[in-house]
């Protein structure tokens, strides 16, 4: 592959995943520069508290869309450009119902929340902007499905960044000028919804403002094919929440906040998975409804996807003591949690690739199946232990059940739709990452860390040295056409 010059039609794949990513790609430049800021600002108790208030407001958000959002990503191309404001409506007014209900059911019920959430039934506000919260993240994620499904990678980019700045400019001014609490993380979470969100709607108001016609059969389509999400989002929020619960269990907020730290750094990586995520969902859909026999571009994506998840992960590996050497002296320990953190969004990236089957011949019920599996194995994982190791034990938990979870869905796919993933390369990189996490995480000789992260490099690029040198070779197509033109 390394010696094939580069089509027009990867060339174009790569412009536009490239502008999809640029913006994700620097809010995680954003992310990395203001998380050590925030540790300085934030004690890692509060930092606990702020974690625990961000799992309810993802459980309670994935509750409200009643997967009407996955509906609308299905049925988008279905549609013609006329009826895409219809579809918009159609999809939205089930999940502001469900979500007028829930408003409600805080409400009345918020201090048992707040004694759940952080210890106490004293923070009515914080609740209150949970609500508040949840309907603006509703509107956001339908707003912002419209500029993905539409491929305005540019615009999509902007929205990211403008998400990012908001939050680490709300929850900055709020620690230094206000209170060095939990709060300035919400604060900053509910205004980085608001603002992405208006920027959004900006962008595509010519669809938000079409008069439109709402059909109930299809409003009853929608539900029917989005319902069967909603277990599977709240299986998959145990799943991917039982780590921190269980640490909140068996330890205390500032392990959580210690814990949540790691996956402040981790997020990197996650933001290199939504970018790339948020371009590839329509373009696969619309691959498959072209030419449903095409499938070398899912196996070509699937090695690449998995040679730069992995090579970015296993260089933030080899370099995880210097990265938290920027944080305040008592995150620090959380270094060591990144390594089986990272194999998170290394392992969800790639089974976007390797999963379509499932979502192409519409049996969205096995995700319930290869979720509550994976959240069994977790969830068993971490009462072992997180008692005896603490976080260290649930970032282990949370690795091995990933795998699981990983291996379920791409077993599902093959069956229905198969791909040559070339899976013998992808199984090889995940074992010689699991034995460097496990070196990086329970033993504690720095030498033998480095040493073990760098042979782990050496042995990936040697796997995936084809997808490197393509890239490569890409790359300096692009300088060379630059340089010609100046």
């Amino acid at each position: 592959m390394s010696n094939v010059k580069s089509t027009s039609g990867e060339k174009t794949f790569i412009k536009s995943l490239f502008q999809f990513s640029i913006g994700q790609w620097i809010a995680a430049i954003i992310s990395f520069i203001t998380t050590p800021i925030i540790t300085w600002l934030i004690i890692p108790d509060e930092f606990g508290k702020a974690a625990m208030f961000t799992l309810a407001f993802n459980l309670i958000l994935n509750i409200v869309l009643l997967g009407a959002d996955q509906s609308f990503v299905r049925f988008f191309y279905e549609r013609s450009e006329s009826k895409r404001s219809s579809l918009l409506w159609e999809s939205l007014l089930p999940s502001l119902s469900i979500g007028i209900l829930t408003f409600i059911i805080i409400g009345i019920f918020w201090q048992e929340l707040s004694i759940l959430l952080f210890g106490d039934s004293t923070h009515f506000i914080p609740i209150l902007l949970l609500d508040i919260t949840v309907f603006v993240a509703l509107i956001e994620r339908y707003a912002l499905l419209l500029v993905r499904m539409k491929q305005r990678g540019k615009v999509y980019s902007i929205i990211r960044i403008i998400n990012s700045l908001a939050n680490a400019v709300f929850t900055i001014l709020y620690a230094l000028l206000i209170d060095k609490t939990f709060y300035a993380v919400i604060i900053g979470l509910f205004f980085s919804h608001v603002c992405s969100a208006i920027v959004a709607i900006i962008y595509e108001k010519e669809i938000w403002r079409t008069k439109t016609h709402i059909d109930k059969n299809n409003i009853k389509a929608i539900i029917k094919y989005g319902l069967p999400f909603v277990p599977t989002f709240i299986v998959i929020w145990i799943f991917q929440s039982i780590d921190r619960i269980a640490i909140r269990n068996y330890c205390d907020f500032a392990e959580v906040g210690i814990y949540t730290a790691a996956f402040k750094i981790v997020a990197v990586m996650s933001l290199i998975q939504s970018s790339f995520t948020t371009y590839w969902v329509p373009v696969s859909y619309e691959s498959y409804e072209k030419n449903p026999n095409n499938t070398g571009i899912f196996e070509k994506v699937s090695l690449f996807v998995s040679a730069i998840m992995f090579i970015s992960g296993i260089v933030i590996v080899i370099f995880k003591d210097l990265i938290f050497l920027m944080l305040e002296s008592s995150y620090r320990s959380a270094a060591g949690l990144t390594s089986f953190l990272l194999l998170m969004p290394i392992l969800e990236t790639v089974s976007y690739v390797t999963t379509v089957g499932i979502n192409f011949k519409k049996k969205t019920y096995l995700y319930i199946i290869r979720a509550t599996i994976a959240a069994i194995i977790n969830v068993v994982g971490n009462i072992f232990l997180v008692p005896k190791y603490g976080a260290e034990g649930a970032a282990l938990s949370t690795a091995i059940s990933y795998v699981v979870y990983f291996f379920m869905g791409t077993y599902f796919s093959q069956k229905l739709y198969p791909v040559n993933y070339h899976l013998g390369k992808f199984y090889i990189s995940t074992f010689v990452f699991l034995v460097v996490s496990f070196i990086n995480t329970f033993i504690p000789i720095i030498y033998l860390q480095v040493i073990s992260a760098v042979v782990g490099f050496v042995i990936i690029c040697y796997l995936y040295k084809d997808q490197i040198f393509y890239l490569l070779n890409i790359t300096k197509e692009g300088v060379d056409t630059l340089r010609k033109t100046k």
